[in-house]
């Protein structure tokens, strides 16, 4: 099961609306679950509603609260295959008889007969209706992927409206919460995502996903280690391949003293770091001094000193040949 059928999966496990305002907050539940879930529609005049749903829970976990609403029953116009998903799509539709007064009820339809398009101030004002809002509008449109394996995927949560004001007060809905969502078109809908793993959490911990949000906070924490690790083992060889550089720079240098003669006429000290460091090309640095007996300070005076007799005895030959 992935991420985001195991976040429903809790929210339906919690319920939405209990409780003295329970059967309001469960009304915030279902009309967001409608906005981004169902087709607003009229049928000779007469406004209704039909649901679509990809998960036979979620469809069941609705099915129940309309009838607890409205004490009617929500009928299965259609299942379909759908192809892309690979799950069955349930077509849920409204009974005609009641569904001006459901519509109503849900602060969908205006006085006019006009579908509203804003979220209304009477769904969220509370901030257990607010979650209940926001749980709903998951279950209906939402989805959450997150970081698996070796994959590049990163970090995102979205939800899916078909109207740009619902998905802007929704936004505003979220922001309430301190969480910060934007809005992009994507065809005919407009979707309100989230990119940032932060906001992800704080969005799980407003909706109560508890089981969710512990496996994300492990997950982010062992892609943190992991990344940390990778970055040390880069450093560390980065730090590798400049020392293989210098010792080749060095052996090369003490080599040419050699073949010049040079080396011969430097101080025992000298002759005896440049035999080491040729016989050693692969050692560090530390390495080097320990063989030696000497500080590293001191190691490294004496090897500055034998690139520079190398440096200034190859000028010198270059003059000789002009």
């Amino acid at each position: 099961m992935n991420f985001t059928a195991e976040i429903k999966k809790e929210i339906i496990s919690r319920g939405i609306g209990r409780g003295a305002d329970g059967l309001a907050e469960k009304k915030a539940g279902f009309s967001a679950f409608v906005r981004t879930s169902g087709e607003l529609y009229y049928v000779d005049g007469t406004p209704t509603f039909r649901l679509i749903s990809e998960r036979e829970n979620v469809a069941e976990f609705f099915t129940a609260a309309f009838s607890e609403l409205f004490l009617a029953e929500l009928s299965i116009v259609n299942a379909t295959l759908d192809r892309k998903s690979g799950r069955d799509k349930l077509l849920l539709q409204c009974p005609l008889a009641i569904s001006e007064n459901a519509l109503t009820g849900l602060a969908l339809l205006r006085k006019n007969g006009e579908f509203r398009e804003s979220v209304s101030a009477s769904l969220t004002s509370t901030e257990r209706r607010k979650i209940s809002y926001i749980r709903g509008a998951f279950l209906g449109g939402g989805s959450c992927t997150v970081p698996t394996g070796s994959g590049k995927a990163g970090y995102h949560l979205e939800i899916v409206f078909p109207l740009r004001k619902t998905a802007r007060d929704f936004c505003d809905l979220l922001c309430e919460f301190e969480i910060i969502a934007k809005v992009t078109k994507r065809k005919d809908t407009y979707v309100v995502y989230i990119k940032s793993k932060e906001q992800i959490s704080d969005f799980l911990a407003v909706i109560g996903a508890k089981k969710a949000l512990k496996y994300l906070s492990e997950l982010v924490e062992q892609r943190d280690r992991a990344n940390y690790d990778n970055r040390a083992q880069n450093c560390m060889a980065g730090n590798a391949d400049k020392t293989a550089i210098a010792a080749a720079k060095q052996v090369k240098a003490i080599q040419k003293l050699v073949e010049l003669g040079v080396i011969a006429e430097q101080s025992d000290e000298l002759q005896t770091l440049a035999r080491v460091r040729v016989e050693n090309p692969s050692c560090s640095m530390q390495e080097l001094a320990d063989m030696l007996k000497i500080s590293k300070s001191c190691l490294n005076h004496r090897l500055r000193r034998l690139l520079a007799l190398a440096q200034k005895t190859e000028e010198t030959n270059e003059d000789t040949k002009e």
